[in-house]
């Protein structure tokens, strides 16, 4: 089923597009070689809902005002960092009978024995493939199954991914996708005891006295010797 949704042209600009996004509408832009750029404006609900079935990379129908519609990707989505909430969206216009570059996000299932039954720790150094291939066989999403990282010594890598053979992968097949870490070790710091510590303080008492001792004398000593 093809992904439709119907859009307006925006006449409003610049501080202007907050009051638009307090009514529940997204500011956009709809561009490419054959529509140039139209501003437009998208109920916000009716983009989110696209977005969760589209992606950035499924192909949808726009229909700006009513008109002929036209093919295209939602090429990003500026959100709110707080709240989420979408502020403004770029839609693509595409060719559908040309290939183009596109970055597919990796989607990690399963679960890695070595991290459930060893606590090892995951370690993902991708999130997206950069694939070529025509919009409309661009896949939504590239599965990466964890299940085969059963100890410290296995990895995942780009060409051991299963991918659709009507795309081509970009990125090089040996470069590193997944693999599990040994756990952490909580470092544990015991408390330092000197030997003989106990002996060195009776020790130490012994000749603190003896010395206050001879320091009175001394002082006696001079004093009568001033009074001589």
């Amino acid at each position: 089923m093809d992904l439709e949704i119907a859009v307006n042209a925006r006449d409003v600009y610049g501080k202007q597009n907050k009051r638009l996004r307090t009514t529940g509408v997204v500011p956009g832009v709809l561009f490419g070689k054959t529509t140039g750029s139209i501003p437009v404006q998208v109920d916000a609900k009716t983009l989110d809902a696209l977005y969760r079935q589209a992606g950035r990379t499924g192909v949808v129908k726009v229909s700006v005002d009513g008109g002929q519609p036209t093919s295209a990707i939602i090429k990003s989505v500026q959100r709110h960092p707080l709240t989420g909430r979408a502020l403004h969206v770029d839609l693509f216009a595409v060719d559908l009978t040309h290939e183009m570059l596109a970055d597919i996000p990796l989607s990690f299932t399963g679960t890695s024995p070595a991290v459930e039954l060893e606590g090892a720790i995951l370690f993902t150094s991708l999130d997206h493939l950069k694939v070529r291939g025509l919009p409309g066989d661009l896949p939504h999403e590239i599965e990466v199954d964890l299940s085969p990282l059963v100890d410290l010594e296995s990895t995942i890598h780009v060409h051991d991914l299963v991918v659709d053979s009507k795309v081509t992968v970009v990125n090089d097949p040996e470069d590193l996708v997944a693999k599990v870490t040994p756990p952490r070790e909580e470092e544990v710091i015991e408390p330092v005891v000197v030997e003989g510590e106990g002996e060195e303080g009776a020790e130490g008492e012994g000749e603190e006295g003896a010395e206050g001792e001879g320091a009175g004398d001394g002082a006696t000593a001079t004093d009568e010797g001033g009074e001589s």
